[in-house]
């Protein structure tokens, strides 16, 4: 067999899968997390070697404590603004008119809940500064950004997606450097965080309007979104729990420092399972799309993806767990600590890259309140057993009680979607038609 025998078969598969509507948003998604994990890395390892572990542990528990609020500040009306735009682009100034309405008025709302809760969740090394800067930046400026990449992934430009997700990095690493001509503290970290949230949310604004229009403002429809979308919120809510308010009360429980040597870990977490954020984000309207002719259709497009993705996950782990090492020649021996806890959560990549699709289908399926329901059931179980292990084994503890609370998730969404085909069996959905699907031949 010749080597053009051999390349023609790769080859067609290469056109084909590139070819695809999901595949080219994945990979200019990609590319720009790509840009975007580099501008990441670059900014954690100015401020952590900085600021120290006493003020980095400091402005992570805020920002943690920030991010656990942070989706009810749109209320979910982001994925509802994609569930409806992926199928009629015609709706979008609406909707986003609504997205932006609901995060103004509920920001406001949650943003005098954390000044209230500062005093009695936080270290005390977390001042009012701090919090309210990290507030604008997180609850306010971050969500308008994520709610200007829903409009893109909605429209399935993944160019445009990238491009935002390059300019918020960019400009935060911009900032990052600045700290280092100043006196470099947590408070003043917090002041250059929010300015670059606010910089990077006014370009996304423009580039929104500038593509689509200005956004159409109708208050009557706020409402209705929220009451849609608050599923999605809890949802997200619940994950940001499960992932980051261990690091608030590592910091409250047992020290600011305990706090950064699990968040500089956990760190790593998020760029290992990037390439599947990206597929997951290209993929998701899509799952939406099938989600008419019920779970089975949602699922066989997870399993798909799923096929690929645990490998990659799997491969991942075994790099975490070998690269650990190079931690405190990074960042210093101040966290020689992190390159244990790395090592520990290493299977959490393997363990997302499964979860996340299994959530995909059962909200693409109109199931979000059940994918809900099934994140804050964990999210109890892990802020229950925190409150115990921290006590007793401080950052060891939390990166057990990740590990557990990754893994209960994928039986019970599992289990969920089990029932689901079990009912589907018995009582198959009516086929959808290709206008009620909102397909094209593109």
């Amino acid at each position: 067999m010749t080597d053009s025998n051999v390349q023609n078969p790769i080859r067609k598969y290469l056109n084909r899968a590139f070819s695809s509507r999901i595949m080219k948003n994945a990979s200019w998604m990609l590319c720009g997390q790509g840009v975007q994990l580099v501008g990441r890395m670059g900014y954690f390892v100015i401020i952590a070697r900085a600021l120290g572990p006493t003020a980095y542990g400091t402005f992570v528990a805020c920002t943690a404590l920030a991010a656990t609020v942070a989706p009810f500040a749109s209320c979910g009306t982001g994925n509802v603004l994609i569930k409806y735009v992926a199928k009629d682009s015609g709706v979008l100034r609406r909707y986003f008119g609504t997205t932006l309405l609901t995060t103004v008025f509920c920001g406001l709302l949650l943003t005098l809940l954390l000044l209230a809760l500062r005093a009695f969740v936080l270290p005390p090394t977390a001042t009012v500064g701090m919090v309210i800067a990290i507030v604008i930046a997180d609850v306010f400026a971050n969500e308008v950004i994520g709610l200007c990449m829903y409009a893109f992934l909605a429209l399935e430009q993944g160019r445009r997606y990238s491009y935002l997700a390059t300019v918020t990095t960019g400009v935060r690493l911009l900032a990052a450097l600045v700290l280092l001509v100043v006196t470099p503290t947590a408070t003043h970290w917090a002041y250059l965080y929010a300015l670059s949230a606010a910089v990077a949310a006014t370009i996304g604004l423009i580039t929104i309007c500038m593509l689509c229009g200005l956004p159409k403002f109708e208050f009557r429809s706020v409402v209705p979104a929220v009451k849609e979308g608050i599923h999605f919120a809890t949802a997200l809510s619940s994950q940001s729990i499960y992932n980051d308010i261990d690091k608030t009360m590592l910091a409250r429980i047992a020290s600011p420092a305990a706090a950064a040597i699990y968040a500089v870990a956990y760190r790593f977490i998020e760029p290992a399972i990037l390439p599947i954020r990206s597929l997951g984000a290209a993929s998701f309207p899509e799952f939406f799309r099938r989600g008419e002719r019920g779970v089975r259709e949602t699922l066989n497009l997870a399993i798909s993806i799923l096929r690929r993705s645990t490998l990659y996950g799997i491969a991942m782990a075994v790099g975490l767990f070998l690269g650990a090492s190079l931690i405190p020649l990074v960042l210093g021996q101040a966290y020689a600590e992190s390159t244990i806890a790395l090592r520990w959560l290493c299977l959490l990549p393997a363990f997302k890259c499964v979860h996340i699709f299994l959530s995909d289908a059962l909200t693409g399926a109109n199931f979000q309140w059940q994918t809900s329901s099934a994140q804050l059931s964990v999210c109890v179980f892990n802020i229950l057993v925190n409150l115990w292990i921290i006590r007793a084994f401080a950052w060891r503890g939390a990166a057990w009680s990740s590990l557990m609370t990754d893994g209960l998730l994928i039986v019970l969404l599992y289990l969920i979607i089990r029932w689901h085909l079990g009912r589907e069996r018995r009582n198959p959905p009516a086929p959808a038609t290709v206008a009620e699907l909102g397909l094209t031949n593109s």
